[in-house]
């Protein structure tokens, strides 16, 4: 009697082949297709390894070093990615960063940082609809999203920064006094530590959910560390859990925060931020999670500066001399105050003397952010587009200024941009290179040091994108750095050689940040020798 399995056609290995065959057809016309959609004019084209998914998958695993990876093969100012059906064009060349950041109509970055934030924080519909609106479909009016970067570009102004400015070093030279007897410490939670604690005071009040829940601390760091896993939007309860349950813990301590209104003891930024979003009828989640994501931007990228900063002083005795010598003889401008009732002495560190007189701890800020922050500008767009009059940007696609690979280009910087150059910025805020050619020393009258292009030193964005809060986070980063550099000595612990400072960088992130290290930093820190009894004060 015949049997079901008689009657089955066994695979047979010319299936295989067929099957084979099938795909690498299907794959030839997808890739032909899309070659036929590319105009001449365009940018050239890096084709994928891995046909379709090879560009992303690089990106996933690889993150910043990708773009350095793919420049490396395609050694041109500006190229084309193909991802499955879309295109990413990508900027290398910070004369064409400019040129982009000029066609800011037609390249617009809102509509990508609205559905990133979605991803990131998850918002109902409601709230979508109201992020999604603009001039064009909101009547003509402002959309809401530019309602809310004038609103802090208007609170940010000198005199907005300098209210926060006073609360925040206030707190941050609170922070060093508490060190009153040596301590072992891993240099980069110890920092994080301290700006976690100074910074939510600041911006939301001494009510704010870190006060009230101090454990909160960790579920946010989790959010943070996790976010690209939320970003990536597959199942993030299940693939990012971690991070996804970070984020609720954090929204609903801000939900209890929003209800019992202590955002009136917040700073103006925050009172203002929530005026908005109730004047559009933010659900109080979305409120909450707002906040979540307001305190990412606020609070993330100037612990790890600060940490990057101090280490490249600290590692570098010489530099960290010279330092403490620039900040005695130029940021101390008040005599120091004997206190003989409790045996102190007062010392101020003025923020405005740092920023005005103080040209090499400038430099090694600036230094710092170019070595440790490989930032991607990234905008969508939304028409046909012509690039310095040569490139054809096509609607709907996305350009990216690969901030990293500028910042590492040494036909940008010289052939020392791999290392670190204290002076780099010594003389000019774009910074310098040296090494410049015979020929170009007789056109510049004899001059040794070039002047590196504006748009090379991407760390704060560029064009209408610059970062809100950059001057702030020069108050912070740079007092802070200066209050630690005069207060202690970094020293091994017990037991220890000698301190491995300068860590390998987490270059395989998704660059939305500046660089952790990868390893920790441990020291001892100590009061300097004299000056244990010195109080110090940061002011701006």
């Amino acid at each position: 009697m015949d049997t079901i399995e008689d009657h089955q056609t066994p695979w047979q290995p010319t299936s295989t082949v067929l099957l084979v065959t099938f795909v690498a057809i299907g794959i030839a016309i997808l890739k032909r297709a899309l070659r036929s959609s590319h105009d001449p004019r365009e940018p050239p084209v890096l084709q994928p390894r891995i046909p379709f998914i090879g560009h992303i998958i690089g990106l996933a695993t690889d993150g910043a070093k990708y773009w350095k990876t793919v420049s490396a093969r395609c050694p041109h100012p500006i190229f084309t990615l193909p991802m499955l059906s879309s295109r990413t064009y990508v900027v290398t060349s910070p004369n064409l960063a400019s040129q982009v950041q000029r066609a800011s109509k037609t390249l617009q970055f809102n509509p990508l940082i609205v559905e990133m934030t979605n991803r990131m924080l998850k918002f109902d519909d409601h709230t979508m609809k109201v992020l999604r609106e603009n001039g064009s479909t909101n009547g003509g009016q402002l959309g809401f999203m530019d309602s809310l970067h004038e609103m802090t570009y208007t609170v940010l102004s000198p005199e907005g920064i300098k209210e926060i400015s006073d609360i925040v070093l206030q707190q941050l030279s609170e922070r060093i006094n508490s060190v009153t007897e040596p301590i072992e410490i891993d240099l980069f939670l110890w920092v994080r530590k301290q700006f976690t604690i100074a910074t939510t005071y600041t911006f939301y009040g001494p009510e704010n959910p870190f006060v009230i829940d101090p454990s909160l601390e960790q579920p946010f760091w989790d959010f943070e560390a996790g976010v690209i896993g939320l970003l990536a939007g597959i199942f993030p309860s299940i693939t990012a859990r971690k991070a996804y349950l970070g984020r609720e813990k954090c929204a609903k301590a801000f939900i209890e925060y929003m209800q019992k209104e202590r955002y009136k003891r917040a700073s103006k930024l925050i009172q203002e931020r929530v005026r908005l979003h109730s004047a559009v009828n933010f659900s109080l989640i979305d409120c909450a999670r707002s906040e979540v994501g307001m305190l990412f931007g606020a609070l993330v990228n100037a612990g790890v500066t600060t940490f990057w900063v101090l280490n490249n002083i600290f590692s570098r005795p010489t530099l960290l001399a010279e330092i403490r010598d620039e900040i005695e003889k130029n940021a101390m401008p008040v005599p120091p105050i004997n206190n003989n009732m409790n045996n102190t002495n007062i010392r101020t560190i003025s923020f405005s003397a740092l920023k005005s007189n103080c040209p090499l701890i400038n430099s090694v800020f600036r230094e710092s952010l170019r070595l440790c922050a490989p930032m991607s500008s990234s905008r969508i767009i939304t028409e046909d587009t012509m690039i310095a009059d040569t490139y054809l940007l096509r609607a709907n696609s996305v350009v990216q200024v690969a901030g990293g690979v500028i910042q590492a280009d040494p036909s940008v910087w010289g052939p020392d941009v791999a290392e670190f150059n204290a002076r780099r910025f010594l003389s000019s805020q774009s910074g310098i290179r040296s090494d410049v050619s015979e020929q170009e020393k007789a056109a510049n009258g004899g001059v040794t040091k070039k002047q590196v292009h504006p748009a090379a030193f991407r760390a704060f964005g560029g064009g209408s994108v610059f970062c809100p809060g950059r001057h702030f986070a020069q108050v912070e980063v740079l007092s802070f750095v200066a209050g630690v550099v005069m207060a202690f000595d970094l020293v091994p612990t017990e037991g220890a050689s000698g301190i491995r400072f300068d860590p390998p960088k987490d270059e395989k992130r998704v660059p939305i940040g500046v660089m952790k290290p990868l390893d920790e930093v441990r020291a001892r820190m100590r009061k300097r020798s004299g000056l244990e009894n010195v109080k110090w004060v940061l002011k701006a």
